[in-house]
């Protein structure tokens, strides 16, 4: 018996070891300053479904935080690829003016998602992508009781540039219209700003080339915003 219950822990145990995140480090240079930034790339991990903000859930370890990095020297932050990114001398000048509000204060995960964010808006990068930086910004205070008023902020940041990607026709594809609708929704919920989280619902709702899940998914999420429940642990 003892022999059956010591295989079975030390299968779960490599099914767990298994299931893992892993990364493999990449060094990059900072393309304002040179210096040198390492990333934890993620090379493998396993989801298990999302939160209603799609937000991956499962054993994705620190595949969040380690999405956008810093330069420690000049507090550039993006991703990897804006790393990689050739920047312009005229930028580069834009680019050093924004970061110096940054040279006294503590840059933690979020608000290095805030830096790349805006950054891209000094580049005038497409706004879906601007948006997408806020987004995992949010995701990584999703558990923080003390920062909530800067998670709202990156959220209503998220949104605006979200429904300005909407506006400029940034998206080809017609099903992710209604997906995007849905996630305003989410975010204008999560804020508080149930009015205008019923609107992008409805809009996700009734829009004839949404993703079959759509629908059932915004209707649920519509009952939280009528009954005026910002609730952002789901």
């Amino acid at each position: 018996m003892k022999k059956i219950l010591l295989f079975v822990l030390i299968f779960l145990m490599g099914q767990n070891f298994a299931n893992a995140h892993t990364c493999e480090n990449e060094t990059v240079k900072c393309p304002i300053d040179g210096k040198e930034v390492t990333f934890c790339v993620t090379m493998s991990m396993s989801v298990f479904g999302s939160f209603k903000d799609f937000q991956k859930k499962g054993a994705i370890g620190e595949h969040y935080e380690e999405l956008i990095n810093t330069c420690s020297n000049c507090h550039f932050s993006g991703y990897i690829e804006d790393f990689k990114e050739k920047i312009s001398d005229e930028e580069k000048i834009k680019i050093k003016e924004y970061l110096t509000k940054f040279d006294k204060i503590k840059i933690d995960d979020a608000r290095q998602c805030l830096i790349a964010s805006e950054i891209k808006e000094v580049q005038k990068k497409p706004k879906k992508e601007i948006a997408f930086c806020y987004v995992t910004g949010f995701y990584l205070l999703r558990e923080n009781s003390k920062q909530v008023e800067f998670r709202k902020e990156l959220q209503s940041k998220a949104t605006d540039n979200l429904i300005s990607a909407l506006e400029k026709n940034e998206y080809d594809d017609k099903t992710v219209i209604a997906t995007i609708n849905y996630l305003i929704a989410e975010m204008e919920r999560r804020i508080g700003n149930f009015d205008e989280a019923i609107k992008y619902y409805d809009l996700a709702i009734n829009d004839t080339n949404k993703k079959d899940w759509v629908e059932a998914a915004a209707k649920e999420q519509k009952e939280l915003a009528i009954k005026k429940d910002q609730n952002n642990q789901i």
